[in-house]
């Protein structure tokens, strides 16, 4: 997810000031405030994965899921920019095809026995893998209704910051 806020002049009269004035920390405070905005949607997100993952696999995948929020500012834009991704016991969670609503996952208790042959050193095989269709979007849905919020939140931390400012 990646908010954008785009209150061009003020953001750019805000930063201009913070330089003029010597930050005096206000410019830390500008990043955590925003940092702080976007951090909403973890909570959203481990709230949705019940609904949208099958009941043996949403409490795995809540308790793995990671996240990590970037704010960026340049002149004229602020961006919050919340990376989710997921650790699993051996390599990392498929979290864009699970959040495109594909889960994949190996049959569970099924292999298959392999015919007594001389170059086959195991008599079975692991077990098959399918690909498991499950509710589409338990990241884009939060995301999507905490878009209106988290930008209003940024714009406050924006005009707080500006208020200080010109306090003094």
């Amino acid at each position: 997810m990646a908010v954008r806020v785009t209150g061009s002049a003020q953001l750019h009269t805000v930063r201009q000031a913070l330089r003029d004035v010597g930050d005096r920390g206000l410019g830390g405070q500008l990043r955590r405030g925003l940092k702080a905005a976007g951090d909403k949607l973890a909570p959203a997100v481990r709230a949705e994965v019940p609904r949208a993952m099958p009941s043996g696999y949403a409490p795995t995948l809540s308790r793995s899921l990671r996240f990590r929020t970037v704010t960026r500012e340049t002149r004229h834009t602020a961006w919050v920019t919340v990376r989710v991704y997921g650790d699993g016991r051996k390599e990392k969670r498929d979290v864009p095809r699970l959040n495109a609503g594909v889960l994949r996952h190996p049959v569970f208790g099924r292999s298959r026995p392999l015919k007594n042959h001389a170059r086959y050193k195991a008599t079975s095989q692991l077990n098959p893998w399918v690909a498991q269709t499950v509710r589409k979007g338990f990241v884009d849905r939060p995301a999507d209704r905490l878009m209106p919020e988290v930008s209003r939140e940024m714009q406050r931390v924006v005009d707080w910051v500006a208020s200080q400012i010109t306090k003094g």
